[in-house]
């Protein structure tokens, strides 16, 4: 079984002290990671926001230079 090394606090680089080995059947549990699903939804909302707000820049740019052309 493998393992891996996480960090449990925000700055880098990461103390000695606040490194934390961690096992496969650990990383199941994505809460003892940080992932709830709160941050899931935040991911998201924020993914799709940006590929809406992205879009609609696109066709706010091509109504404008179709205006444009047309005078």
């Amino acid at each position: 079984m493998s393992g891996y090394f996480i960090c449990t606090q925000p700055e880098m680089p990461c103390q000695p002290g606040h490194q934390v080995a961690v096992t496969e059947v650990t990383l199941q549990d994505l809460a003892a990671l940080g992932i709830t699903p709160g941050s899931v939804s935040v991911a998201v909302g924020i993914g799709f926001g940006l590929v809406f707000a992205l879009a609609m820049l696109g066709f706010g740019l091509g109504v404008a230079l179709r205006m444009v052309r047309r005078i």
